[in-house]
């Protein structure tokens, strides 16, 4: 598993708008579409080893539960696993109602 610390917006940068599956340690199992990956300079403290930044993944809402944050480790065909992460689902407007879509935010 990759060390949490060591990651970056540009680990990720490469697998915009491929699939990544999040299990939660309750055994859900959500397969979602890297659709962000921003960094946050200004919000990055001093000396930081890297830069703050978040990651957005969006999938079908429909059979997706609403839940309030929950540790998840994401899966990728070619970055392996990473986590536990916390994630949050997020509602947008832009999105709309049937799009599920979640935030993972590393500073």
């Amino acid at each position: 598993m990759t060390d949490l610390r060591s990651l970056s917006s540009a680990d990720f940068t490469p697998h915009l708008n491929s699939v990544f599956t999040l299990v939660s340690e309750e055994g859900l199992e959500i397969a979602a579409t890297l659709v962000v990956s921003t960094e946050y300079p200004r919000n990055t403290m001093r000396g930081a080893a890297r830069t703050a930044f978040d990651l957005i993944l969006e999938c079908p809402a429909d059979g997706v539960p609403h839940f309030n944050g929950a540790s998840f480790t994401i899966t990728h065909p070619v970055m392996g696993s990473v986590g536990p992460l916390y994630v949050e689902r997020v509602v947008s407007a832009a999105s709309g109602p049937d799009v599920a879509r979640f935030q993972i935010i590393f500073n």
